[in-house]
């Protein structure tokens, strides 16, 4: 599906690599997008709003926080 993105256009995604907690997922992209919001570049946005979701003991699991990764440009 990432690559359909990119063929349409869309510079740069953020894919998950296995089915994850929709929770979860929420929490870590509001924390992305303020981050970008921020100034923080895509890759280090990511990063951070990973680590961050990874300090919550309800999601410290890998399974949560490192499913998601950028396809695309940095």
């Amino acid at each position: 599906m990432s690559w359909a993105f990119l063929i349409a256009g869309c510079p740069s995604t953020v894919v998950s690599r296995w089915k994850v907690s929709s929770k979860a997922t929420s929490e870590l992209m509001i924390d992305f997008h303020r981050r970008l919001i921020a100034g923080d570049s895509k890759p280090e946005a990511l990063r951070k709003a990973a680590l961050a979701l990874r300090k919550n003991p309800a999601y410290s699991h890998p399974f949560y926080w490192a499913a998601f990764v950028l396809v695309g440009e940095p």
